[in-house]
């Protein structure tokens, strides 16, 4: 695990300033940060996050996969098993925790009226919130990435800079809290670390066989 904190210095550098603004921002109340949020909309980040969200999703891991395809081809197939332990974490996740969505939390408090929700967004209002998923599979994704190409800072920064955006695109879709973001990350990059660690065992085992 130190040789990955050392060939990835950019990736955990800035994944480690994000957790520690991140403790701050945990002490606000949680909707507070989601109404500061959507006060501050505009036209072009209501169209960039509403399509961007979407590399959390099944679109993303398939382009990754394509690329590890052509470039790193044993390491492609440790991205659909990395969605799947994505699914299964964050279905747990949220079974156990039951946390309401936003849209609930809101609807309880009276408070929906001071939000603005973009059209066309489907609002999710169950007890699934926490974690988010989403933003789990951005970070398992986007961490796996940059570890299967180790010391290339541009890489780096592309991967966790596109991981948190889609962090922030849950929030601003009033879709999770920071909390479930937070969260999701830890877990997202947790679950990528291991599939790296467990990709080069698989990788060093064949190599003796050879």
């Amino acid at each position: 695990m130190q040789k990955l904190f050392k060939d990835n210095p950019w990736f955990f550098g800035v994944f480690a300033v994000f957790l520690l603004i991140g403790i701050g921002l945990l002490t606000y109340p949680q909707g507070d940060l989601l109404i500061r949020l959507n006060d501050h909309r505009t036209a072009f980040a209501d169209q960039f996050f509403r399509l961007f969200t979407r590399v959390g999703e099944g679109y993303g891991y398939a382009v990754v996969f394509l690329i590890l395809l052509v470039y790193k081809r044993r390491a492609a197939w440790g991205v659909p098993l990395l969605g799947i332990g994505v699914s299964l974490v964050a279905g747990a996740t949220k079974a156990l925790f039951h946390q309401p969505r936003p849209y609930r939390y809101f609807e309880q408090q009276g408070l929906l009226a001071q939000l603005d929700f973009i059209p066309g967004i489907e609002m999710h209002k169950g007890l699934t919130s926490f974690p988010s998923g989403h933003t789990m599979a951005a970070f398992a994704l986007f961490s796996f990435l940059a570890f299967c190409f180790p010391r290339k800072p541009w890489l780096s920064l592309t991967c966790i800079v596109a991981a948190l955006l889609v962090g922030i695109s849950r929030m601003y879709l009033v879709q999770h809290f920071f909390k479930d973001v937070y969260t999701g990350a830890l877990l997202g990059v947790t679950l990528g670390a291991i599939a790296y660690q467990l990709l080069n065992q698989i990788e060093q085992k064949l190599l003796l066989k050879v």
